[in-house]
């Protein structure tokens, strides 16, 4: 079957016509242009395929406290992934400001408080009276809200000082204030006060490296080094009072000494 040139009108032998770049074509002996031979359909190269690109990880979802659903669930829920995979929870992203924080750890450090305090007039611990145990009731919030704030001061303080802070103080709040979870081991009688203090480092630790992805001995000697402060000053005290007592008592002893003014 013969073939028609478009281009210039002429008659194509495909047999002896010169073979085109494409299969099911040839050129045209007259005007040399590439036509297509009759019942030949382009053929198109399919585009290279591309690699799949890797796809990124769905981001980690936020704590359950600042999401929906009932109260106790989210507040169940928040509690057991502060005490028990606190990496993970501080490692998630979070809203932003200190509200949501700050409500949990009051609830959560009210709560503990409260079992502190029964669990000491009801055990008849001589210095809980029934006065002072309303009264420590009355002030544990602020006493929860004071204690959160300053402790994430001097943590955040000292994490600086040891170049641990990639993340900004609301990073150490949410820590000291979610970390008021480990209250709950107060409703523990006898061994609660050990319990919660012992957890609540280790989640301090866990969740302050996680929030500034920083190395755990940063995170442990933040933690530490107010404590070793704080009894460094009190030992400095306490020296220095026996040091003002023994000389008093060494000069009292000279004015005794005959021929002393």
């Amino acid at each position: 079957m013969g073939a028609y040139c478009p281009f210039c009108g002429s008659d194509v032998d495909p047999d002896q016509a010169q073979p085109g770049s494409l299969p099911g074509t040839v050129h045209c002996p007259t005007c040399r242009q590439e036509i297509d031979l009759p019942g030949s359909s382009p053929v198109f190269t399919p585009p290279p395929v591309m690699p799949a690109m890797e796809q990124a990880p769905p981001p980690l979802p936020g704590p359950p406290w600042e999401g929906e659903g009932g109260f106790f669930a989210r507040l169940l829920h928040t509690t057991g992934q502060v005490l028990f995979h606190p990496v993970r929870f501080f490692s998630a992203p979070a809203r932003p400001g200190y509200a949501w924080a700050l409500s949990y750890g009051l609830i959560l450090g009210t709560l503990g408080q409260a079992c502190n305090v029964f669990w000491g007039h009801a055990l008849g611990n001589d210095y809980v009276s029934l006065r002072s145990a309303i009264l420590g009731l009355i002030f544990a919030p602020f006493l929860v809200i004071i204690t959160t704030f300053v402790t994430t001061w001097v943590v955040h303080f000292c994490l600086w000082i040891l170049r641990g802070t990639s993340n900004g103080v609301q990073a150490t709040f949410r820590v000291m204030a979610y970390g008021q979870a480990t209250a709950l081991l107060l409703a523990v009688p006898y061994v609660g006060v050990a319990l919660a203090a012992v957890w609540g480092l280790v989640v301090a630790i866990g969740g302050l490296a996680a929030a500034h992805g920083t190395g755990r001995w940063r995170a442990f000697w933040s933690l530490f080094l107010p404590m070793i402060l704080f009894f460094g000053i009190i030992m400095a005290v306490v020296l220095i009072m026996l040091a003002v007592g023994v000389g008093s008592v060494f000069l009292e002893h000279l004015r005794g000494l005959p021929g002393s003014i």
